[in-house]
């Protein structure tokens, strides 16, 4: 037979202890937060965009997506990611 000694888990009573709030305050402190929020009003726009503006735009979001893999831009691409920021910021008046 082998000579297995069994070590005790010190410490594992700390992750099983119960938590200091109780389920009602804890619902008061939530009611609380969303009382306070200020209420926000849904805006809808509609932003007509071409095919080449949609590709232009999916190719932004890869690059803020990966930074890390992004490569210098030609200068006429980044003349046509502030057209479409203009266009963008124009839909928003």
């Amino acid at each position: 037979m082998s000579k297995f000694k069994r070590v005790s888990l010190v410490g594992s009573e700390e992750i099983f202890r119960p938590t200091k709030l109780e389920v009602a305050e804890t619902e008061n402190i939530i009611a609380e937060a969303l009382e306070r929020r200020p209420p926000t009003e849904k805006l809808l726009r509609v932003v007509n965009l071409t095919p080449d503006e949609i590709e232009l735009l999916l190719d932004a979001i890869q690059v803020a997506k990966y930074p890390d893999k992004a490569r210098k831009l030609p200068l006429d691409k980044f003349e046509r990611y502030d057209g479409l920021r203009d266009k963008l910021r124009s839909a928003e008046d």
